[in-house]
Parts: structure tokens; C-alpha cells; sequence
């Protein structure tokens, strides 16, 4: 009676019950509470570094703001001051120069400045000075008249190695080039590029999504595998008197206490990859300030409360689906019914608007396989139990052995905990994919309306010609300004970029292609007209031998006549492009690569709860005469079968996804290289190789003593 009513009384006594019964079960207790912690404590180290990355593109965004200051920015200083940024690059890294000149003695200073330069005087940042050092003043150097008197600090980079220089003029010179603003205050609000780091954000959070989803998942199938492992203890505490609102209150106690003591091993964990991250991981080809990779108080005090409350709702929901009795404990009777076809449609429709969408002409079609991707994506895992099912079926058709034949038996009996596990690889799978799609595309291709090699293009708006005289080198294309467009012969055209003669339709209604300013500023070229010398310049293309030296001269020449000129070279795009890609694909593998191998931990305890509950199956099955060896079939046949659908489904959809981008924005798509399906055989082989893991138990769950009925 004193047993009753410990455990039929409140639920704080349940609590406590269930907090002793788990610190003193036993090794087997421990082991529960330790793959608890385990699944938690990665869930923590995934959301922490995933608020990181949002905390350090913010950081980074934060110390950028101030590069947009413009005339309309609110006032932080009694006098203001000429303002003139131009965004320049060397050696295809990006470089600011900001020209000022103060209309008074107290201008606005930009952060890791103690002052405004003076006439004559240059700040520049650490990495530009060692670079002035070093390379000849006609490459870089003369980009920046007068001598260097200050180093721009920390407060105004966004990285360690960015590139910036902020050179003092007179009033009387700034004057002279259009362009110049009079600023009275330094911008601190959202940066020029908000969009992108909103979007960069908005990745990051459906990125930790969808690394969370797979250690949800183990978190239940552990808190399965308790459960049918404690099927003694409930049962007694049933027959106790015990109700079943107290059993799954002391099963959340115990893997509430699990899951504390997983928080922490995550925040441990943390804080021994975040110098890691700091030092290896790079956004943009550059590494992060050690002061941005970190996480705000706030936010990591919700995570390491919320994962621990995630998985004791976890628990107390995978608890609903088991019916546990004086008699034992099991699956509950209820016949579901099996997934239908229908399930198909959501991302069978999705599929066909992405192939669809690139034949659409613009502006409707552009941006419209974005509408289709979200069903396609979410589709692929409303399907998914469904195409289990189907798979199943089929294997159990064509199969012909013993093992194969009960392995497919049992995936069609409930495909839904068959592709349970496995739910995250699908869109995780796909996302690596589209990212490997896009990473196949040859960075600086010979896409229309690119830069051939070697060129230079110094886009000026509209100037006379006598002025950019000094970047007349011979053979140099003018394009010059004309009524409703561009004056430019197409065969001039087509010696410095890649393009055809005549124009195609396409060309002259789209602009030129992705890095031609002159197809980009204009909506039409047309062929100069008599006369046509007179007219103002909009850009030149300069043609060099494409060597470093070579384009970096014809910079400096640009920025020396005209400061606020924009010059571009596919030096450049080729550089960003290689980066992005890299980093695109790098972190895509180690995505998939870790999201597989904790689908194949949840099929390992998957496997284990499975033998568990059916142990007297498989006993009954060994008795008769199924080899040990069969048995073993079984379960890995049950394992591979929705972890190979799983990764076919999203390379098939990842696969599309980039299709549809690249058609859309009119360039050629090749598929996925053979590193992608290397990687993901690998780590589907390393997911299997996990999953054997649980067959040494099949040997002690089959033994003849299992066979008896009490």
C-alpha cells in the first residue's frame, strides 16, 4: 500500500520516482540516460552554432553600416563633411576607398577613426598597408594620393583582411567629381545589403531546422527503445495502482534529467568548437572576427532550456503510441490505415512547375520556381511513407529469399516508422544536391555577355571623351551614349565580351548577360550613327594581356581620372564565384554527411527497439530453423530500404531544384559531379556500417528461452 500510494500520489512524487529509478537502474539506466544526453547535447551544438552564424553575419553587417552613410543619414556631428565611396577591387578581392574632405572642424568620423584625413593625407586598413608595401605604386599605391598618416581599426572592418582606405581631398577637388555628398552623419541604422543578411539569416534558421528534425528523431526513437526496455518496471507500477498520466510523468523525469545533462555537454561541446569555427569556417572566402562567433545571452539561455523541454515533449508524445498495462507493454491496436496515393501530388506537381518554369518568358517566369520549390520540398516527405510502402511491395514481389521477403513484409506493415527516421535526409539530401547543381557550373564560364579574359571594364555614366584620354589604350571599345540606349558597333562588341553578331532578340531585350555593365545599364544597343564621336562616353572596355599586372595598372589609371568610376574585370567574378561555390559545397557535404549518420543512429535504435519488441518472433523463427545469418538479413534490409528511397528522393529533387535555377537565369546546367554520389555512398555505407552496430543483440534476444510464454 505504501508502493500505491508514492506512486498514485501527485505528480511531484512521480517526478522524484522517476528521477531515482533512472540514477539507480543500473547500467542499463545509465546507458539510456547517456544516449539521451548524447542526442540533446548535439541538438544544442547545432542550434548554438547556428545562432552563431547569424550572430557573426550581423556583426559583420553592424560594422558596414557605416559605408552607407549618404546625405539623408540623421546627424551625429556639428559640420559636415564631402563624401564619396567607390567600391574597387584588387586582385579580384574587394576594396573600399571613401574620398572625404570636412566642411568644418568637427566632421563625422568614421568608426576606427580618431579624425577625418586632411588634403594629402590616406588611412588604410592593416591588410592594404602591407599591400602598398609590397606591390608597385602603378598597380595600387597611386589609387590613393598623398601619404599614409592613420590605419583604420577593427570598429570599421568587417573582417580581419578587408580592404579599405579613406583618403582626404580639399572641398574645392571633392567638388569636382559628381557624385560627392555632403554627409553630416555616420549610418548606424539596417546596412545597404539588410536584404541579403536577412535572407543569409532566413538560411541559417531553416538550415537549423532542418538539422534539428534528424536528432528529434533519434530523441524519440531512444525514448522508444527506454520505454520497451522498461516494460517490467511500468507494468509493476500498473499493477501498483500507478495511472498512465504517472508512467509518462516519470518517463519525462527521467529523460528530462538526460536531457539536462545533455544541455550542458552541449554547451560544452560549444564551447570547444566555437574557436574552430573562428579559425576554419569562412563566409565570402574570409574568416570571422573571434568577437562575432558567439551567441547572444538571451538566445542561448532558450536553447539550453528549450532543446531539454523538446525532448521531454518528444517523450510524452512517442509514450501516446504505446499501450502499457499490468501485462506488459506494447504497441497500441489501433489499425492505421495505409498511406494512400494521393500522397504523391504535392511534390509530383512541385517537380513538374520546377521543370516547367524556366520555358515561362520573363518577367512572369522569373522567380516563379520558387513558388514550386516549398511543395516540392515538403512534398518529398508527406510522400515518403508512401513510396516505402510501394518499395516494399516491390521488393517483396521480386525478392526470393527468406529474409528479403519478411524485410519487405515488414516495411509495408507500417512505412510510416519506416521513413520516420529517415525524414530529414530527404530534404537535407536535396539541399546538398541544389547546392552541388549550382557549385557544377564553371565558375567564369563563356556565358553570353561575360568579359573575355583580359578586359577591363571602366563604366564612367556619361563623360566627355577628351577627359578619360589617359585609359585610351590602343584597341580599346567605346561604347558611347545614344538616345534610348548605347551606341556600339556589335562587332567592336564582340571583341571584348562574349557575344555573337547580330545581337540575338534575347540580348538586346535582357541586356548583355550577368557582368557587362553596359547590358545591364542599358535596354538597348544600338549601332553607332554618323557622327557619332561627339557623343558622350557611358563605358570602355580596355583589353590587356590578362595578366595581374596588366589589369591592375588600368585600375589604378581609372580610379587616378575618375575616382567614382566602377570597373570590372571577370578576374573578379571568377574569384567570388570559386569561393561561393567552394563554401556551398563544403558545408553541404558536412550537412549531409552528419544529418545521414544521425538517421543511421536512429535506425540503429530503431533496430533495437524493433528486435526488442519482437524477440520472441524471432526466437519462434530461429527455433524452427532461420539461420542467425537470416535474421541479420532482415534487419539490414529493413535499414537500407527507406535510407536508400530517402537519398534517391532528394538527389532527384535537389537535382531539379538546380535545374530550374540555372535554366531560369538562362545558363547551362550540367547535373551533379561524382564527388556528390561518392559522398552520399559514403555516408549511407557509414550509416549502414552504424545500424550492424545492433545485430551482436540479435544473438542474445533469439535465444531459446525467449520462446516461453508466462
Amino acid at each position: 500500500m505504501k508502493a500505491v500510494r508514492s506512486v498514485g500520489g501527485c505528480g511531484v512524487s512521480a517526478v522524484r520516482l522517476g528521477l531515482r529509478l533512472a540514477l539507480a537502474g543500473g547500467r542499463e539506466s545509465l546507458a539510456r540516460l547517456g544516449l539521451t544526453a548524447f542526442g540533446v547535447g548535439v541538438g544544442v551544438v547545432l542550434l548554438l552554432l547556428c545562432l552563431t552564424g547569424q550572430s557573426a553575419l550581423q556583426g559583420r553587417a553592424d560594422r558596414a553600416t557605416w559605408r552607407d552613410s549618404t546625405s539623408e543619414t540623421p546627424a551625429t556631428a556639428q559640420d559636415a563633411a564631402l563624401w564619396l565611396g567607390v567600391s574597387d577591387h584588387y586582385a579580384g578581392e574587394p576594396l573600399f576607398r571613401l574620398h572625404v574632405a570636412a566642411l568644418g572642424p568637427r566632421p563625422p568620423v568614421p568608426p576606427g577613426l580618431d579624425r577625418l584625413p586632411s588634403d594629402g593625407e590616406v588611412a588604410v586598413s592593416p591588410a592594404l598597408r602591407r599591400l602598398i608595401e609590397a606591390i608597385p605604386a602603378d598597380q595600387l599605391g597611386d589609387r590613393f594620393p598623398g601619404r599614409i598618416a592613420a590605419t583604420v581599426g577593427p570598429a570599421a572592418l568587417t573582417h580581419p583582411d578587408q580592404l579599405v582606405a579613406v583618403v582626404g581631398h580639399s572641398a574645392r577637388e571633392l567638388r569636382a567629381h559628381t557624385g560627392a555628398q555632403e554627409v553630416r552623419g555616420i549610418q548606424t541604422g539596417p546596412p545597404g545589403d539588410h536584404s541579403y543578411t536577412v535572407a543569409a539569416r532566413l538560411l541559417l534558421g531553416v538550415g537549423a531546422l532542418l538539422l534539428l528534425v534528424p536528432v528529434v528523431v533519434f530523441i524519440v526513437m531512444v525514448t522508444r527503445i527506454a520505454a520497451v526496455r522498461r516494460e517490467q518496471r511500468f507494468a509493476a507500477m500498473r499493477l501498483a495502482g500507478a495511472t498512465r498520466a504517472q508512467i509518462a510523468v516519470m518517463a519525462a523525469a527521467e529523460t528530462g534529467l538526460g536531457a539536462v545533462a545533455g544541455a550542458l555537454l552541449g554547451l560544452l561541446g560549444y564551447l570547444a568548437v566555437r574557436p574552430l569555427v573562428a579559425a576554419h569556417l569562412t563566409h565570402g572566402g574570409v574568416r570571422f572576427l573571434g568577437s562575432d562567433v558567439s551567441v547572444p545571452a538571451g538566445a542561448m539561455a532558450v536553447v539550453l532550456a528549450g532543446v531539454p523541454l523538446l525532448a521531454v515533449a518528444t517523450t510524452a508524445v512517442s509514450l501516446r503510441g504505446l499501450r502499457v498495462t499490468p501485462l506488459g507493454i506494447g504497441p497500441e491496436t489501433v489499425r492505421r490505415r495505409p498511406p494512400r496515393a494521393w500522397r504523391v501530388l504535392p511534390p509530383a506537381a512541385g517537380v513538374l512547375g520546377l521543370c516547367l518554369a524556366p520555358s515561362v518568358p520573363p518577367p512572369a517566369g522569373e522567380g516563379l520556381y520558387l513558388w514550386f520549390l516549398l511543395p516540392a520540398m515538403v512534398g518529398t516527405v508527406v510522400a515518403g511513407p508512401w513510396l516505402c510502402l510501394v518499395a516494399a511491395r516491390v521488393l517483396g514481389r521480386l525478392g526470393r529469399r527468406f529474409a528479403t521477403l519478411m524485410a519487405a513484409r515488414r516495411v509495408a506493415g507500417d512505412p510510416r516508422a519506416a521513413f520516420r527516421a529517415v525524414s530529414g535526409v530527404v530534404l537535407t539530401v536535396s539541399v546538398a544536391t541544389f547546392a552541388a547543381g549550382l557549385a557544377s557550373e564553371e565558375p567564369g564560364g563563356n556565358f553570353h555577355g561575360e568579359l573575355r579574359p583580359g578586359v577591363i571594364e571602366v563604366y564612367v555614366g556619361e563623360q566627355p571623351a577628351g577627359r578619360l584620354a589617359p585609359l585610351m589604350d590602343p584597341g580599346t571599345v567605346v561604347v558611347r551614349v545614344s538616345a534610348g540606349g548605347s551606341a556600339v558597333s556589335c562587332a567592336d562588341l564582340a571583341l571584348v565580351v562574349n557575344a555573337s553578331c547580330p545581337l540575338p532578340a534575347s540580348a538586346r531585350a535582357r541586356g548583355l548577360g550577368r557582368y557587362a555593365t553596359i547590358g545591364v545599364m542599358s535596354g538597348e544597343l544600338r549601332e553607332p550613327a554618323p557622327g557619332h564621336g561627339s557623343l558622350p562616353v557611358r563605358a570602355l572596355y580596355v583589353r590587356t594581356d590578362g595578366s595581374l599586372a596588366a589589369e591592375e595598372r588600368v585600375r589604378t589609371r581609372a580610379a587616378i581620372v575618375l575616382p567614382r568610376a566602377i570597373v570590372n574585370s571577370r578576374r573578379d567574378t571568377v574569384l567570388q564565384e570559386t569561393r561561393l561555390q567552394d563554401e556551398l559545397t563544403t558545408y553541404a557535404r558536412l550537412v549531409t554527411w552528419f544529418v545521414i549518420l544521425v538517421a543511421g543512429c536512429s535506425l540503429t535504435v530503431g533496430a533495437v527497439a524493433g528486435l526488442i519488441e519482437r524477440r520472441r518472433s524471432f526466437a519462434l523463427l530461429r527455433a524452427a530453423g532461420a539461420r542467425l545469418a537470416e535474421l541479420r538479413r532482415i534487419v539490414l534490409v529493413e535499414t537500407a530500404v527507406p535510407l536508400v528511397l530517402s537519398i534517391l528522393m532528394g538527389a532527384a529533387l535537389g537535382s531539379t531544384a538546380s535545374y530550374a535555377v540555372t535554366a531560369a537565369a538562362g545558363d547551362p546546367w550540367s547535373p551533379p559531379g561524382l564527388a556528390l554520389a561518392t559522398g552520399l555512398a559514403g555516408s549511407a555505407l557509414a550509416a549502414l556500417a552504424i545500424t550492424m552496430a545492433a545485430l551482436p543483440l540479435l544473438n542474445v534476444t533469439t535465444r531459446y528461452d525467449a520462446v516461453r510464454f508466462e
